[in-house]
């Protein structure tokens, strides 16, 4: 049921910022990635909106006259959603903030800047966290964003706003994190379509009214006891992003009655493993959060064995029986990566499909049957 109250508050959502602008609240998207903290955003007294919608076709043919198909799909389904003008999320907002994790999204940052009088900030990511001056100059831009946002809000934002809009937002982490963790029992309590769409409406929903939703379904649920059902193998997924709209995997898996038991990805879904700090600082603790205390995304250096070793934990304790490696057509970062990962989790006993999209419907049947000789694999039948 409480699935079914939160679809409703999203089908009103557009209405409701609509209401909001009228009385001057700003609307600050912003591009997933989890590198752009919407706290600084709910501080000021503006919404964030995280901008995550792909899988959809028609949006990929919209932006395709416009950039070349060697982008990754998600980054041209941001460009087709704009030129559509159907997405009511895309079409009320006053600030795009854009973090620069790769080119494609840099690039689709540039084209909105070209086609929109929207204010566009784009967020440099320094591609590594081990150094302080990496970090140095994260701050200094998380500095020039606030100034940024307190210029088109006009409310200042205190650092006790700050501190408020962490603990709001550590909330709403740490409800996410124990409904993922219940999906360490078997059979899971909670669909992985279930936990996807929860993880996406975290992006769009009201934050206090998205928080009290996780928290009577988190009161409701609970650990199956007993031994795994092997008769249902428990996938873990890993890629570079999972669109709202992209749910085609998952629907796949579904109908093969396999369960992705959990998600290791850079993009699309809320990053909720680890919380920010209330102490010092409010800037500094969302600098070493947001940037050196959570799983480093692919396009950081040396990131691979760290998050190697993460996917080895989660394999372990999710009880995994095998890996979907679901990457994005010309996610280079990605795609490299590939062989490594999938020499490495084999090592360890674990089978693992690679599997690439372009968010296209021609290729159904054939990911329909990759999968479940994968299926086979795992099962021995």
């Amino acid at each position: 049921m409480k699935i079914k109250e939160l679809s409703e508050h999203l089908k009103s959502r557009p209405e409701q910022l609509t209401n909001a602008k009228e009385e001057g609240v700003k609307i600050v998207a912003f591009f997933p990635g989890n590198y752009v903290p919407e706290e600084i955003i709910y501080a000021a007294g503006a919404i964030p909106i995280c901008l995550i919608h792909g899988g959809s076709v028609e949006a990929i043919k919209a932006a395709q006259f416009q950039v070349p198909d060697v982008m990754c799909p998600f980054s041209r389904a941001q460009i087709g959603e704009l030129s559509l003008g159907t997405n009511p999320f895309y079409s009320m907002i006053d600030m795009l903030i854009a973090p620069i994790t790769c080119q494609h999204l840099k690039k689709t940052a540039d084209i909105w800047e070209y086609r929109t009088d929207i204010d566009i900030f784009k967020l440099g990511i320094p591609p590594q966290d081990e150094f302080d001056f990496g970090l140095e100059y994260y701050v200094k831009r998380l500095k020039m964003l606030r100034l940024r946002i307190e210029d088109i809000t006009g409310n200042e934002i205190t650092d006790e706003k700050l501190h408020e809009a962490i603990t709001l937002y550590n909330k709403m982490r740490s409800l996410l994190r124990k409904l993922s963790l219940l999906r360490r029992g078997s059979p899971l309590p909670l669909s992985s379509s279930d936990f996807l769409f929860l993880n996406h409406a975290s992006f769009y929903a009201d934050p206090l009214f998205m928080i009290d939703i996780l928290e009577e379904i988190s009161l409701n649920l609970e650990i199956v006891s007993g031994k795994d059902d092997m008769d249902i193998p428990k996938l873990l997924l890993i890629g570079p992003n999972i669109a709202s709209g992209d749910d085609k995997i998952y629907k796949l898996i579904e109908s093969v009655e396999a369960e992705i038991a959990i998600e290791e990805l850079c993009e699309g879904t809320r990053s909720y493993w680890t919380e920010i700090s209330t102490d010092g600082n409010p800037i500094q603790s969302l600098a070493n959060g947001y940037l050196r205390d959570r799983l480093p995304c692919a396009f950081m250096r040396r990131s691979a064995k760290k998050r190697l070793n993460f996917t080895l934990e989660l394999i372990n304790d999710f009880s995994i029986s095998g890996v979907i490696w679901y990457e994005l057509l010309g996610c280079e970062t990605y795609d490299s990566e590939s062989y490594f990962f999938n020499k490495k989790i084999r090592e360890q006993g674990i089978p693992m499909l690679i599997i690439e999209s372009d968010y296209g419907t021609y290729d159904i049947q054939q990911l329909r049957t990759r999968i479940e000789a994968f299926i086979e694999e795992i099962t021995g039948v």
